[in-house]
């Protein structure tokens, strides 16, 4: 728990569940980083709590979240300016894993510290591919990396907050002291909700939309081209299309009759800024997830949007039996090909579709908003509590 070595200066009753709340938010996913769907969900969680009232104090960790992030949300917590934000708020968040060597510093300004680590990281690196001596060295070094900061920073918060209660568990196996958890979901844009349902187009491309500069996408990609893509005709492969920033072509070079195949056959259409046209113009979508965060944007989004998904057990992860009912799950690279033309046959009816629009309508950042505002104000109460006492 947070401590209370340095005298904290007053502050109004932010436990009354009516008074709006000075929350100092630090995270490493800022304007300088890729917009993922983990920079989304930090961007779009901020702006509803601030909407709803509450004064949000934001704080962008320089540098690639990672070593470098972490080197500097050590060296920023040693600042007078930092520790003077801290305790001007009524509670502090730290937006991810990597911001967490703040904690120490943030331990002594006697206010209440909630994490939010949305997936869990020792699920993360426990999926982390250890085909080559190289990546399982590298699985190694990241599992050894967890050990301080999961056992001696993460238990020094308050609490904690995953996106689903799958990842809660898996760190409530791996964490000593973990502290208090709870979920909140992920919310999707609202404007997809708004968009009129239209008949997928015959001719329409299947989408595939990721960051391709994010390494768990990259992996994914991989997957398809050497356990998918080879059970597909040409004329099947040709219809899928890849959106985002990046360009998975590159991952490996020429002379490999497979990658070769793809990148002549799969159109690369880069990063876009209008979701509505990419949904629209699709046939349907594809999420071949095999690693990576529990964001879930590339699965609920095109639900929203009226688009059928496939995806994989590990796109679905997390989501609720309500809403993974509307997705088609392939769990081998020969079952996922099937599917695939399977989906260009027949990518669901209009009344499909609005089941599935209906099944993802309450997932709103303004509902996620509200259970982080809950979190929130539990670790402020209890921190009051503790001062009481």
């Amino acid at each position: 728990m947070s401590g209370s070595t340095d005298a904290p200066s007053p502050r109004p009753h932010a436990e009354s569940p009516a008074a709006p709340l000075r929350i100092f938010a630090a995270t490493s996913y800022g304007p300088h980083t890729a917009l993922t769907g983990g920079r989304l969900r930090r961007d779009n969680l901020l702006k509803a709590l601030a909407a709803r009232g509450h004064s949000v104090d934001r704080l962008d960790v320089p540098g690639a979240p990672g070593i470098a992030s972490a080197a500097s949300a050590g060296r920023l917590s040693l600042t007078t300016a930092f520790r003077e934000r801290a305790r001007a708020a009524d509670v502090v968040l730290l937006g991810d894993v990597f911001v967490l060597p703040m904690m120490p510093v943030l331990a002594r300004t006697g206010r209440p510290v909630l994490v939010e680590l949305v997936d869990s990281p020792y699920r993360l690196v426990g999926a982390a591919p250890k085909r080559t001596p190289a990546e399982r060295a590298s699985a190694l070094f990241q599992a050894a990396q967890l050990v301080p900061v999961m056992q001696v920073l993460l238990p020094m918060a308050d609490a904690v907050t995953y996106i689903s209660d799958e990842d809660g568990e898996v760190d409530r196996a791996h964490v000593k002291r973990l502290p208090p958890d709870s979920v909140v979901p992920n919310g999707i844009e609202s404007s997809l909700l708004d968009l009129p349902l239209t008949t997928p187009p015959d001719e329409g491309y299947l989408a595939w939309l990721a960051d391709w500069r994010y390494p768990p996408n990259r992996e994914s990609y991989e997957w398809f081209v050497e356990e998918v893509a080879v059970h597909l005709p040409d004329d099947v492969l040709a219809r899928v299309r890849t959106f985002g920033a990046g360009d998975p072509r590159t991952i490996r070079g020429t002379g490999d009759a497979r990658w070769d195949r793809v990148r002549t056959l799969v159109q690369h259409a880069g990063f876009v800024d209008s979701l509505a046209q990419v949904y629209e113009e699709a046939r349907a979508t594809v999420a071949p997830v095999v690693r990576g965060a529990g964001v879930n944007n590339k699965v609920l989004e095109p639900l929203a949007a009226g688009r059928g998904v496939l995806t994989t057990a590990i796109g679905s992860r997390g989501l609720p039996p309500e809403i993974r009912a509307h997705l088609r799950i392939a769990s081998t690279g020969a079952e996922f090909a099937a599917q695939v033309e399977d989906l260009l046959r027949s990518p669901g009816s209009a009344a499909e579709a609005e089941q599935a629009r209906a099944a993802v309508q309450a997932l709103s950042w303004d509902a996620a908003a509200v259970r982080m505002e809950e979190a929130l104000r539990r670790v402020v109460v209890a921190s009051a509590s503790r001062s009481a006492g």
